[in-house]
């Protein structure tokens, strides 16, 4: 997803002076609380149960796309603007709703790590309630991409503290980059050009396969293509629970495929669901596809979830973190 909207860092003012803000330092705040994919959208209770939070809901509300169940793109926690107390501030993702004719502006602002470390916070100021609904119509996917985006690098910066070596090096080697894969995962197997790494729980399975092949043309990146490749390497390379079962992709189900740019790269993101064919297994995958111009070849993470009758949505949000990890190695 691209970044729409430029993010600014806000001193917090302790003091009237400016020296003493200069003194305020990001080690002295405190970090982040609540859940992951969880927004405090502060407004009035009036507003909330009304047109604008009808509008609101259907932002933040809307349906992740790619999940066997429907699952929201983020939970929201509701508070009127007294409620905001300390025990709210120091929330991971902060909204800020304020109607009213004393603005003097309809606009959308932004302050990263306003009360805490690698916090969003967006304030959005209207008018009336026509100019908040517009507003937050209008900017519909800078919404989703601001907050979506903050927890994407929120996740990043944690699972940069406590990588896993050995799939980091084994990236570096083979691979020329690295990706930062937390505890907890292994690496599952590894074949010429391709690798499998998972983290298995007893109720839950995450995985990645990462693969690479020559660039031929650009018929590489269209759907068909990338779900083509993708079901003749898992059915080469990832079996299932039972004898000649095989992962697959469940093409009775929707698959979404967009273009964009990746790190610089031309690339596609395709989203759908897996299955085990011979066997009744199966979840959401998100597949990152892109041209690596530089070595003529084309470079697939391929992810996947297992949770059956479970929300899947943060399981999911995690590996695509991992993804949007990547680090290009340049070799002399």
């Amino acid at each position: 997803m691209k970044r729409i909207i430029q993010t600014t860092l806000l001193c917090l003012l302790v003091t009237v002076s400016i020296s003493s803000c200069k003194k305020t330092t990001q080690g002295l705040r405190p970090v982040v609380t609540g859940k992951s994919g969880e927004i405090v959208v502060i407004i009035n209770d009036a507003l909330y149960e009304g047109s604008v939070g009808d509008t609101l809901k259907a932002v933040l509300n809307d349906t992740q796309i790619g999940l066997p169940q429907d699952e929201t793109l983020f939970d929201i926690l509701q508070i009127s603007h007294n409620e905001f107390s300390s025990m709210f501030k120091t929330h991971r993702s902060i909204l800020d709703l304020r109607v009213s004719s004393k603005v003097k502006e309809n606009k959308i602002s932004v302050k990263n790590e306003l009360y805490a470390k690698t916090q969003s916070f967006m304030k959005i100021e209207a008018k009336s309630n026509k100019d908040m609904i517009q507003l937050l119509s209008e900017n519909k996917n800078k919404i989703i991409a601001y907050f979506h985006i903050g927890e994407r690098e929120r996740k990043i910066k944690v699972f940069k503290k406590n990588v896993v070596q050995e799939i980091f090096e084994k990236l570096k080697e083979k691979n020329n980059f690295t990706l930062s894969f937390p505890a907890g995962y292994t690496i599952n197997k590894e074949e010429p050009d391709f690798l499998w790494v998972s983290k298995e729980t007893p109720s839950t399975s995450q995985g990645m396969f990462i693969y690479t092949y020559d660039y031929v043309s650009e018929d590489s990146f269209t759907k068909d293509e990338v779900i083509k490749k993708r079901n003749l390497l898992l059915n080469k390379f990832v079996p299932g629970p039972k004898e000649g079962s095989y992962m697959s992709t469940e093409m009775d189900f929707p698959i979404s495929n967009r273009q964009f740019k990746f790190f610089d790269n031309y690339a596609v993101e395709t989203r759908g669901l897996w299955k085990v064919n011979g066997d009744f297994m199966g979840g959401p995958f998100i597949n990152i596809t892109f041209l690596d111009q530089k070595n003529n070849r084309v470079v697939c993470m391929d992810s996947y979830v297992y949770y059956p009758n479970h929300d899947k949505r943060e399981l999911l949000r995690e590996l695509e973190a991992i993804m949007y990890s990547y680090t290009s190695i340049e070799k002399e």
